[in-house]
């Protein structure tokens, strides 16, 4: 497992689904830090992930890395 802050970790995965665990916050920078346990591409793998791991692992959070692709209004453009 490799130890991040949550919005570092979005950045290195970037349109992947991360589980991190062990969640604390640090006290100096206000930021959250965890371990991530899985990367993948599959939304409903990552969640079934979190749910079969319960409370054994601590405070843990399913979230997509960083989407960079360019939004207008809430839509998102798909450039060829």
């Amino acid at each position: 497992m490799e130890r991040l802050w949550c919005g570092e970790a979005g950045m290195k995965y970037p349109k992947q689904w991360l589980v991190m665990v062990n969640l604390f916050d640090e006290p100096k920078t206000n930021k959250v830090i965890g371990d991530i346990l899985l990367v993948t591409s599959n939304k409903n793998e990552a969640y079934a992930k979190s749910k079969a791991l319960g409370d054994s692992m601590g405070r843990k959070i399913v979230f997509e890395g960083f989407n960079d692709t360019p939004q207008i209004g809430g839509l998102e453009l798909w450039c060829q």
